[in-house]
């Protein structure tokens, strides 16, 4: 009985013990889940959240190309122009040495009046990525060592780019205009020989004046449409009186438009309407006769084995446009006569042109060959006899003239206004 009572005790306090200890642990768990604190951004990420320069990337990019000063102010400071908001600021020194106080990078948009700070070099970086808010230019100046203080109430910039996202801007009107009504509905006729006022503005605060282009084509779009351009400079703004050419009826019409652009490389254009309504003649264009021939005493050809003609140009040969011709052969019948001419044409014998006058026999005449593309070319001297007749003395077979794509000169020629 007495082992029975002892084994009963200690079972129940073996229940107590239990009983104890869970209701302890419930204290304690209780207590430190109230004294835990719940983060309150989880999501936050410094590299994220916090401004570039406030860490080092472990790699930077950088241009492809790097960027030239199109022109200067004062000693050295360079100005730069980007098209775009995102442009490629280069290390004063190379790049962000290890160790070394970093370079930080100011700018201001006011003229030097306030700065703000952009940012700082990392660590070997070369080229810092900086974010225009704006257009228009931008100061910059490095604050770093070796660069210097700041002095005046206004600093000097180390750096200027000019933040220009716009093209130029461009007007062109055509007067008499292609429709004679306002609502557009009733084309103009232009008839070939009619003369036309073209007129032009382009605006822009950062123009590049050299780049402007004012061009004419025939024809209609895609085919058959090459642009020339008028030959000069062209002002930012003016007029031309311009003949239409045959060449309009010919492709039942024409066009104009001008070209600019700005230091940045914005480029705009401005284009006339397609002028569709060139009065085209009902019967087929045929060629125009050819001129009567003129009488001339021909010189026969000197016999014997084949001459020797330097300078004259051989059948099928290739003159390029621009070079200079000397004619060191002339026939001996030339020895006779004190007066001759040199004469060239581009249309086969058609018509010919008078290139030199007062040729004389050891004279060795030079020749400009004209910047055209041609190949039914000659040329031929004749002779002025005593009673005015005119002698042939050579004529050279057909040949060619070739010129370069950019020396040919193309594109309708200015009339002359009535006081030239």
């Amino acid at each position: 009985m007495a082992e029975e009572h002892r084994i009963s005790y200690v079972q129940n306090c073996a229940k107590g013990f239990g009983m104890r200890q869970i209701i302890w642990m419930c204290i304690v768990a209780s207590a430190f889940a109230g004294c835990m604190q719940q983060d309150e951004n989880p999501h936050w990420s410094p590299r994220t959240d916090l401004p570039a320069w406030t860490y080092d990337a472990p790699f930077y990019y950088r241009p492809s190309q790097e960027l030239e000063p199109t022109e200067t102010v004062g000693k050295d400071i360079g100005v730069y122009y980007v098209p775009s908001e995102y442009f490629y600021i280069h290390h004063p020194g190379g790049s962000q040495l290890v160790g070394t106080p970093r370079v930080g990078v100011w700018f201001s948009t006011d003229q030097g009046q306030t700065w703000e700070k952009g940012g700082y070099f990392g660590v070997e970086q070369t080229h810092f990525r900086f974010q225009a808010e704006m257009d228009g230019a931008h100061l910059i100046r490095f604050v770093g060592p070796g660069l210097g203080a700041a002095r005046g109430p206004v600093p000097a910039p180390h750096r200027v780019y000019v933040v220009d996202r716009k093209a130029p801007k461009l007007a062109l009107a055509i007067s008499p205009p292609p429709y004679d009504e306002e609502e557009e509905k009733k084309p103009h006729v232009y008839e070939i020989g009619d003369e036309v006022s073209l007129g032009w503005a382009v605006r822009d605060a950062n123009l590049s004046p050299e780049s402007i282009r004012l061009e004419s084509c025939f024809g209609k779009a895609p085919y058959r449409v090459v642009w020339s351009r008028f030959r000069g400079a062209i002002p930012p703004e003016g007029r031309r009186v311009i003949r239409i050419p045959p060449e309009a009826s010919t492709e039942r019409g024409f066009r104009f438009r001008i070209e600019a652009q700005d230091k940045a490389g914005n480029v705009g254009e401005a284009f006339t309407p397609v002028l569709l309504t060139v009065h085209v003649p009902e019967s087929p264009i045929t060629r125009p006769a050819p001129p009567v021939a003129e009488p001339f005493v021909e010189i026969p050809p000197e016999s014997g084995e084949e001459v020797v003609r330097p300078g004259w140009p051989r059948a099928g040969s290739l003159l390029r446009g621009g070079t200079e011709i000397r004619l060191v052969w002339l026939p001996e019948a030339a020895k006779k006569y004190d007066n001759m001419l040199l004469q060239l044409s581009t249309n086969n014998a058609l018509i010919w042109k008078t290139i030199v006058k007062g040729v004389t026999f050891g004279s060795e005449p030079i020749w400009t060959v004209p910047k055209i593309n041609n190949r039914f070319c000659r040329l031929r001297l004749i002779a002025i006899g005593p009673g005015d007749e005119k002698i042939l003395m050579a004529r050279s077979p057909l040949f060619r003239i070739a010129t370069a794509k950019d020396d040919v000169e193309v594109g309708p020629t200015p009339i002359p206004s009535a006081e030239d």
